[in-house]
């Protein structure tokens, strides 16, 4: 076999994560091999069924169900008869592209990948993303080899360990997380009243409404995504009938696609003195709301937002809630780097956001916290940027390809291939 690897990189609308995800692993080999010598990447999105299915998921709130089937290792095979409009688009996919590898970013479509690739014949090998901490359930990581994808890419230190103990030589690999270019380019080390006042003029730019909002108080903001913003619902209606806010500090609730969610919020306090709520917003936009950002309070928590805040030194983090199943392991990340707290109960993450904001005295634990924040979070995304490069030798490893040298890039290059 001769040429660079024809490399598809396959992920799902299932809230923004898995894309986010895989165009990080996209960035990782573009970075050093931006000639495409080695690699061909191909960013590709399924179009069906996933979202539906999430969204009807957090709707009801199904999700610790859904995680809870993960335990039997063969549950996502068995799901895949439930959405044969997927698996004739993974067919047309495999044999208009041709790919040497599959990296896919969920589960369910490594299964799918999977049965795709048995039933054409293919001989496409088949990688599948673990982006979360904590040890994985069966489904993920399936103990008769058989079940398994090719090979495995890990983000969390423990994960790595429990796969690696499982696994057979190069099967399991490390990766780590390059963030957008959009938050690259800002470069937040320091947060001065100048430099938040800059980034809420570069903000305002495309939402007008934050013309209004005084960079030169604490602006806590609640995140969570398009399907868990909402979540923060309790503290936030308490925040917003506090006498300080628009006097000693501002609050932002990003809603992201939940339309629903901006526009109540709209409707009961829209212009409110201090209080800004926002639809969605794209990756240039949401690296400035980060870095404007200094009490972010979270409805949810994912490897990419935790990577991106981490970036933009946006913390200590307040979670309030986390998605049953995957998220509860990033609470222990949390605790053990020392980068936020845990706090489900509304009166007591409201009373913690007015510490943080310095409305009222903070506590030792949260004085503690806040107290170099900022250079526990460049370690730990240094520790992502060394590894990261190691994606181009691990694809070629699991193609069963010895790797090749090349000098070192100083380039993205050209743009990357879409498959959709």
């Amino acid at each position: 076999m001769s040429g660079p690897l024809r490399v598809v990189f396959a992920s799902v609308h299932a809230g923004g994560g898995h894309n986010t995800v895989r165009d990080a692993l996209v960035r990782s080999v573009t970075r050093q091999d931006p000639q495409q010598q080695r690699i061909v990447p191909i960013a590709w999105t399924a179009a069906n069924g996933f979202d539906t299915f999430y969204r009807f998921c957090v709707q009801w709130k199904l999700q610790g169900l859904v995680f809870w089937l993960t335990n039997f290792s063969l549950s996502a095979w068995f799901a895949t008869v439930l959405n044969p409009r997927l698996m004739m688009e993974l067919f047309a996919l495999l044999k208009a592209q041709k790919p040497d590898i599959v990296v896919s970013t969920h589960v369910q479509l490594t299964a799918c990948f999977q049965l795709a690739r048995w039933l054409l014949k293919s001989k496409t090998r088949i990688i599948n993303v673990i982006p979360d901490y904590g040890p994985p359930t069966p489904t993920f990581f399936p103990s008769i080899r058989a079940f398994r994808a090719d090979a495995t890419l890990v983000n969390g230190p423990d994960t790595f360990e429990v796969v690696s103990a499982k696994a057979e030589p190069n099967e399991v690999f490390r990766i780590g997380t390059l963030v957008s270019e959009a938050f690259d380019e800002l470069g937040v080390e320091t947060r001065t009243a100048a430099h938040k006042d800059q980034w809420r003029r570069e903000l305002a730019e495309a939402i007008p409404d934050l013309l209004r909002l005084d960079a030169s108080k604490p602006v806590v903001t609640f995140f969570g995504g398009s399907g868990f913003a909402s979540g923060c619902r309790p503290v936030i209606d308490r925040l917003i009938h506090h006498p300080d806010l628009g006097t000693k500090f501002s609050m932002v609730v990003l809603a992201g696609r939940d339309a629903q969610f901006e526009t109540e919020l709209l409707t009961l306090h829209g212009g409110k003195p201090g209080f800004f709520v926002l639809g969605f917003i794209p990756h240039p936009l949401l690296a400035r709301l980060y870095a404007l950002t200094d009490v972010p309070v979270m409805g949810s928590i994912a490897h990419s937002t935790l990577q991106e805040m981490l970036e933009m030194r946006c913390g200590p983090l307040l979670v309030h809630r986390v998605i049953p199943g995957t998220e509860p392991p990033y609470l222990q990340v949390l605790e053990r780097e020392r980068l936020g707290l845990y706090e489900p109960n509304p009166d007591a993450m409201s009373a913690l956001v007015l510490e943080a904001a310095g409305v009222t005295s903070a506590s030792l634990t949260l004085r503690s916290l806040k107290q170099g924040f900022a250079s526990r979070a460049k370690k730990l995304r240094e520790e992502h940027k060394a590894i990261a490069p190691k994606l181009l030798h691990q694809l070629e490893l699991a193609a069963g390809r010895e790797p090749r040298r090349l000098p070192d890039s100083i380039a993205v290059g050209d743009e990357i291939p879409s498959a959709d």
